[in-house]
């Protein structure tokens, strides 16, 4: 399970008033170009119910950040107009959870330690409310595997569009973890992670005839996971992921067939051979899965 960063609650203004703001992020240290997943919980201290502007109505209420480097210099914003508590109602004592993607928000491409507040204002408050800052690092990865995959086109007669698919090793605060990133010259068009790096085991990548990407890496002694991913007009998505757990050999991607699939391995079951839930943390499911 994802463990959230959690930082104590600040409130603005005067004494115990008006809003309080607590900011987290689910983890501490990202790779370049991975979403960058941000938690914001705001309650209502002032008594009165708050509502926030819409877009043509900025100045009724907004959610901003500050962002800055590890130089102090600040951030861009790709988009100094949005205002994520557009149009939000905030009831005397409610509390709301809003969840950001925040590199979709400012320029946070380099590698680089940030630092980042969150700031609420509202024209009935006589202050600005700012959350606690969190700091957040943005490492790049090691590229062990690399091949490029040409995109299906629906016209028979155009220039075929290619990806770079990379297999990378990025070590975060814990320790090694293998991530995917499919990219061309001008777009990254996704960042995900795929499991722990273990040094008895090394990940198998390749592509279909239809050009989607198919992994096998392992996760636990016994346990391996199975992800698919296509490219979806500009956007790449998990298509389908199975964990398998080795049968008569050492499990393996294998065009034997005509097609890919798994050898050597039979299907897992859940509750049985693994406990891994959907967020998850791989580095603790292998303690729990011998």
């Amino acid at each position: 399970m994802k463990h959230l960063i959690v930082f104590s609650l600040l409130v603005c203004g005067f004494a115990s008033a008006q809003l309080g703001l607590k900011l987290e992020s689910e983890q501490s240290c990202y790779m370049r170009y991975e979403q960058i997943k941000l938690r914001l919980t705001i309650r209502n201290y002032s008594g009165n119910t708050l509502v926030f502007g819409g877009a043509d109505s900025t100045e009724r209420g907004r959610l901003s950040f500050v962002i800055r480097n590890q130089a102090n210099q600040l951030v861009t914003s790709l988009d100094p107009k949005a205002n994520p508590l557009q149009d939000m109602i905030l009831s005397p004592g409610m509390s709301r959870e809003l969840t950001l993607i925040i590199n979709s928000l400012f320029d946070m491409q380099r590698a680089d330690t940030y630092k980042i507040e969150a700031h609420v204002e509202h024209y009935r408050l006589p202050h600005i409310c700012a959350s606690e800052p969190i700091l957040v690092d943005v490492r790049e990865g090691i590229v062990w595997k690399e091949r490029v995959v040409g995109l299906p086109m629906r016209d028979g007669a155009s220039a075929i569009n290619s990806v770079q698919v990379k297999l990378m090793q990025f070590t975060d605060s814990i320790g090694s973890i293998w991530c995917l990133r499919v990219e061309d010259d001008e777009h990254v068009y996704g960042t995900f992670r795929l499991g722990p790096y273990m040094s008895s085991s090394t990940p198998q990548m390749d592509a279909d005839g239809g050009s989607a990407i198919h992994i096998l890496i392992q996760v636990s002694p016994r346990l391996y996971s199975y992800t698919v991913y296509s490219m979806i007009g500009e956007v790449v998505k998990l298509r389908q992921q199975v964990y398998y757990v080795a049968e008569g050999g050492y499990p393996q991607l294998s065009r034997a067939s005509g097609y890919l699939k798994v050898i050597n391995a039979r299907v897992a079951k859940l509750g049985t051979d693994y406990n891994i839930k959907p967020e998850r943390d791989w580095r603790k499911d292998a303690r729990n899965n011998p």
